[in-house]
């Protein structure tokens, strides 16, 4: 699977509605997005804890309302006619075609699993094409106590060094069905990782020899900024 990251966002906004319909235009299976909670309660996508990046004007996510977020603008260098916000997650499920992935990158804590479980039980999209992500394993643990039946991958960048035994096992015990990397270059990485039951899927690979070759050693999605490049030669 070939799933834009934040959308198609080397000209379009990451994590808008446009930044999206583009990355379905060019017949990905699915996107990845990012997602907090508001003060009252409305899960938004973006990726920081405040809008200082992306629209600059800074309000924290957590202390604004999804008014006070409305009123925002997206910083965008192309047609200012667009006024571009920052969607919901309802917004963006509504955009989803049929059969299409959303990966769903939870960037806050356990507060947003309830809500976030309601806003998916009252969606049209099928269980199976939802698939939660996040650093956090409490919010793994969390999602997989309440409804099992969303996968959950357990991110975890190779930057931080850790004993990927030990990463396994935390992934078992909460109950994650798979981990997600950055790792590049280690087939052992990989190929422990899937014969231990869990899936193994990668982030964020824009070189399209890296895309082939972590395929070929069987990752079972490729989350990418450039998925035109990467869908060119898979």
């Amino acid at each position: 699977m070939i799933i834009a990251h934040r959308g198609v966002s080397f000209n379009l906004p990451e994590n808008s509605l446009p930044a999206f319909e583009a990355s379905w235009e060019l017949g990905v299976d699915g996107i990845e997005g990012d997602f907090h909670l508001t003060k009252d309660g409305v899960i938004v996508c973006i990726h920081d804890d405040d809008t200082k990046r992306v629209c600059n004007t800074k309000a924290i996510i957590q202390n604004s309302t999804l008014q006070d977020l409305k009123e925002l603008e997206l910083s965008y260098e192309g047609d200012s006619n667009l006024n571009l916000k920052i969607p919901t997650i309802s917004e963006v499920i509504q955009a989803i075609p049929y059969g299409k992935k959303f990966f769903i990158e939870i960037k806050c804590g356990t507060e947003i699993i309830l809500p976030l479980l309601s806003q998916l039980s009252g969606s049209s999209m099928s269980s199976d094409d939802v698939v939660i992500i996040s650093f956090d394993s409490k919010v793994i643990k969390a999602l997989k106590e309440l409804e099992p039946k969303y996968k959950a991958l357990l991110l975890y960048s190779c930057e931080e060094g850790r004993d990927i035994d030990k990463l396994i096992d935390e992934a078992s015990k909460i109950k994650a069905n798979g981990i997600s990397t950055d790792n590049e270059n280690s087939k052992t990485l990989i190929k422990k990782i899937i014969n231990s039951g869990l899936e193994y899927h990668s982030w964020t690979i824009d070189d399209k020899d890296t895309a082939v070759k972590l395929l070929q050693w069987g990752s079972s999605s490729i989350t990418t900024n450039d998925p035109e490049s990467i869908i060119s030669v898979i």
